[in-house]
């Protein structure tokens, strides 16, 4: 019994949270029904899903199985390449096979951002505010922040312990810094001034997050200003206190404004006193919950406008906020191609390499050299191969574009195995024979031979020595072959090629008394005149 398994696709990206299927094909080529149990290794099993771990096939039938991914939106689930095996046993025969695939997590971006303590303040006995900006990184990829300072009237100076900081998945930083007015008066009279601290990723410009705090500058008083203001500050605190706090959209932001396809797009927001915010990407909602500052993402999947909404809602009022943004459809990519595809040279000594020379044009993001499943560089154009395998073995390059499209191109290059017997010297003694002579002598030397056979077109084979001579009958032109094996049972071998000639007579003198011996044929003579004649011979 046999079988073959195919895993489409072999490359799958998958969002966390989302659910990707992919199909196991299992290709029964035996003539019986089979049974087959499939698993998958090399990953989070919590990140997989097999509805059907074992199932039928029937003789000669092809069936199809799916199994999910889904990794978890959380930071443990780090973006990047994750290799997995799909093993699939026959429960019949016991045979396996394995088939190897990539699971791509791809990124997502949470950062958050608390500033400690809330409020600080600023007088003439008081010259340094202590903050701390608490730094959290929810999503799976890490982020390299610049930290800003920032209030509405560019009051305060801001210097940080880092002013940037770096935060992988899952974790968080705090970083010191001072707030201070920038204007030190004593006359300055007293105020209470909010900032906000803003983390931008330096890789990711859409990635920001926004912390905010409060500093309350005190001026320089007397006493009896100092009880009259203590007064009015009770009073008037007292009197903030009862009064209620408006709702309020501080900031809505969606980033960047005009993307293509598949790009994505960070929306964040700062809201006051909301019990519940909802923000939606047309009809589709993506956050709903009490934070009054967040950042989501959204990553729009078809052409044209759409409206991004922010619902700020407390106790049956509401605040709305929109921004539009364009998605246009991004640009196509060129077709690969392979410019060129030679080797040099294509016929190699087994155990000996050869170059394959190829040109790819700046389309092609993946080429790969099958059957030897090696990774070409698109940058490059040579490498070196050492074949295997004897025979004639068809290299093919396969270009793609990142788009997925791909194409292929193919050579032919002839692998040979070469004997380690040598033949020395095969002559004959004489290649054009006389055919009353009628044989010819063969003489031969040979090396790391175990074996020398020496045979004729007329179908003679006889074994002999590694070195000698031998005289052999002739009677028409014969092709003599002298063949060697070595140990392994591999051959070299040597043709001669020896001609059979008529015999030439010598010339026959004539004298006054006619031909000799009464012999009439030929060309008589004339006044003692002597004539040659030349006589074909016959093969005997």
């Amino acid at each position: 019994m046999s079988f073959s398994v195919q895993l489409t696709p072999d490359f799958i990206p998958v969002e966390p949270g989302a659910t990707t299927p992919v199909s196991v094909v299992v290709a029964n080529k035996s003539d019986e029904l089979d049974r087959f149990e499939l698993e998958i290794e090399g990953v989070d099993p919590e990140w997989t899903a097999v509805p059907v771990p074992t199932f039928v096939v029937e003789a000669l039938e092809v069936h199809s199985e799916k199994i999910f991914f889904k990794p978890s939106r959380t930071s443990e689930s780090l973006a990047g390449n994750y290799p997995f095996v799909v093993r699939v046993r026959s429960l019949v025969t016991g045979e396996s096979k394995t088939v190897q695939a990539i699971l791509q997590v791809k990124p997502f971006n949470h950062i958050t951002m608390e500033i400690n303590p809330k409020k600080g303040h600023y007088s003439v006995w008081r010259k340094k505010n202590d903050f701390s900006v608490i730094v959290v990184n929810l999503g799976n990829t890490e982020h390299k922040l610049q930290l800003i300072g920032n209030d509405p009237e560019d009051t305060c100076a801001y210097e940080f312990e880092s002013e940037q900081v770096t935060v992988g998945p899952g974790h968080q930083k705090e970083i010191e810094f001072v707030a201070n007015p920038a204007s030190k008066s004593l006359l300055t009279s007293g105020r209470l001034i909010g900032f906000s601290i803003t983390g931008r990723s330096i890789d990711h410009p859409s990635v920001v997050s926004t912390a905010q705090a409060q500093l309350e500058q005190r001026p320089f008083v007397t006493a009896t200003s100092l009880i009259a203001t203590t007064l009015v500050a009770v009073v008037i605190g007292l009197w903030l206190l009862m009064m209620p706090k408006p709702l309020q959209i501080k900031n809505f932001s969606v980033s960047p404004q005009q993307v293509q396809r598949g790009q994505t797009i960070s929306i964040s927001w700062v809201t006051s006193q909301a019990d519940l915010v909802k923000v939606y990407a047309g009809s589709e909602s993506l956050y709903e919950g009490p934070l009054n500052s967040n950042v989501v993402t959204y990553t729009p999947t078809a052409d044209g406008d759409v409206n991004f909404r922010i619902i700020a809602s407390k106790e049956g009022h509401e605040k709305r906020d929109d921004v539009h943004v364009n998605v246009k459809e991004p640009p196509s990519s060129p077709d690969p191609e392979i410019l060129a595809l030679s080797a040099k040279p294509e016929r190699v000594k087994l155990g000996s390499s050869f170059e394959l020379d190829f040109a790819l044009n700046d389309a092609v993001t993946k080429a790969v050299l099958e059957p030897i499943s090696q990774t070409l560089d698109p940058a490059l154009s040579r490498i070196e191969i050492t074949p295997t395998r004897p025979g004639e073995i068809q290299y093919t390059v396969s270009a793609t574009n990142k788009d997925g499209k791909t194409v292929k191109r193919s050579i032919s290059v002839t692998v040979y195995e070469e004997s380690d017997a040598t033949i020395i010297a095969f002559t004959p003694s004489n290649v054009n024979v006389p055919l009353s002579i009628g044989k010819v002598s063969m003489s031969w030397q040979v090396n790391d031979a175990v074996r020398v056979e020496l045979s004729s077109d007329a179908g003679v084979t006889q074994t002999v020595d590694p070195s000698g001579s031998q005289d052999v009958p002739v009677t028409a032109k014969t092709i003599f072959t002298l063949t060697a094996y070595d140990a392994k049972g591999r051959k070299t071998s040597q043709s001669r090629t020896v001609n059979v000639i008529k015999d030439v007579p010598p010339p026959v003198t004539t004298g006054p008394g006619g031909p000799p011996n009464g012999d009439t044929g030929g060309t008589g003579t004339t006044g003692g005149t002597t004539t040659s004649t030349t006589a074909g011979t016959t093969g005997r």
